[in-house]
């Protein structure tokens, strides 16, 4: 049995923000990434859904979770904050079991929302940067940069058939909290992409812990998780 469980809650952003604000977060979040991963941690603890995709357009969050939609809602009713809990729609969430397996030679649509950086001596860095860094204006450009990055997340998970970059910021503002100002809430950049691919199911397991896991850094914060689709 895997145990990952798709779940779905919807968002409120008025009573998401009230959540904030009671806790502290004054700074403006404008992918509600840090907001979300704050408002999880006080409704779910240790089993709050990681990784996570808010998608605004259709007001909700899906994510990946140990523990079904049900269980979620109980440690949520027992353990949870007053102000957590009055900004959940409780019966709105929803979830179900993901496959147990994956076949190999299975064919899937993918889409992930990520964040293509590196860590490198306590840095973290732009991954088109550090190419710059390295080959300057033999550099590929950063498109394909970025491609090469999602490829190499995967292993031997799967096979790519084509890559496309759905979208695009170099600098999206990000709340994060940083240890060399003692912890606290600051304004970040960093890049962000949206990749569709085609792909082939190599080793169902693997494939199955990068579900869990998700894809490149940032997983708790809106990054990372990906979308699953029948193929085209």
């Amino acid at each position: 049995m895997s145990g990952l469980h798709l779940v779905r809650i919807p968002v409120d952003p008025p009573r998401l923000l009230r959540f904030a604000h009671d806790h502290g977060i004054s700074q403006e979040d404008q992918t509600l990434g840090y907001t979300l991963h704050a408002w999880f941690a006080a409704l779910f603890g240790a089993q709050a859904p990681k990784p996570f995709r808010y998608l605004a357009r259709r007001g909700e969050v899906l994510g990946y979770a140990r523990l079904p939609a049900a269980e979620l809602l109980a440690q949520a009713q027992a353990f949870a904050s007053p102000q957590a809990w009055a900004a959940l729609d409780a019966g709105g969430v929803a979830s179900k079991p993901m496959p147990d397996e994956w076949r190999s030679g299975q064919r899937l649509r993918l889409e992930v929302l990520a964040c293509p950086v590196s860590r490198k001596d306590d840095e973290e860095k732009d991954v088109y940067l550090r190419t710059l860094d390295r080959m300057g204006e033999h550099a590929p450009p950063r498109a394909e940069v970025y491609g090469q990055w999602f490829a190499a997340q995967w292993g031997e998970a799967i096979q790519l058939q084509q890559i496309e970059l759905l979208g695009m910021s170099t600098r999206s503002p990000l709340l994060r909290r940083s240890r060399k100002s003692g912890n606290q809430l600051r304004q970040v950049e960093r890049p962000q992409t949206l990749f569709g691919a085609d792909a082939v199911v190599h080793d169902g397991r693997a494939f199955a812990e990068k579900l869990a896991r998700g894809i490149g850094r940032h997983r708790a914060f809106g990054f990372g998780m990906v979308l699953l689709a029948p193929p085209r």
